[in-house]
């Protein structure tokens, strides 16, 4: 009966990460990765890389933004409905990474964009103000 029950669970999970990976395909079928959250990309770019950053595609779910020769690179990986963004900063051959999930983000609005990208900055600055305070006073 307990395998029973296991065996229902674990194919309802699965039937669900499918489906979302579904959902996922349709959403990319009229737009890159890259269009879908351009305004998260527009404003991490101005502030991480002066607008300089340029955009590398790894697959249809995935995607860099980074600029040449910089110290720092930023992932964006979107399955399942989540955008996932990591923030790598290198300061004096040391580095920090920030990762965070956003949860729900299929249908953004603009505001809720600037809100992620707000989001994901003050956090970031506040890493990298530790970050080289730490290296610092390693050295």
């Amino acid at each position: 009966m307990v395998w029973l029950i296991a065996i229902v669970i674990i194919g309802y999970v699965l039937f669900r990460f499918f489906t979302d990976l579904n959902k996922d395909n349709y959403d990319l079928q009229s737009q890159s990765l890259e269009e879908k959250f351009k305004f998260i990309v527009s404003r991490l770019n101005e502030v991480a890389f002066n607008g300089k950053g340029n955009v590398t595609n790894l697959d249809k779910r995935s995607f860099n933004l980074y600029e040449s020769d910089s110290n720092q690179i930023i992932n964006f990986t979107y399955s399942t409905g989540h955008l996932t963004l990591t923030w790598k900063y290198k300061y004096f051959q040391k580095e920090v990474v920030h990762e965070k999930v956003f949860r729900e983000t299929r249908n953004l609005s603009l505001f809720e964009q600037q809100k992620i990208a707000d989001i994901m900055i003050s956090e970031m600055e506040l890493k990298i103000e530790n970050h080289k305070l730490a290296v610092i006073r390693g050295i």
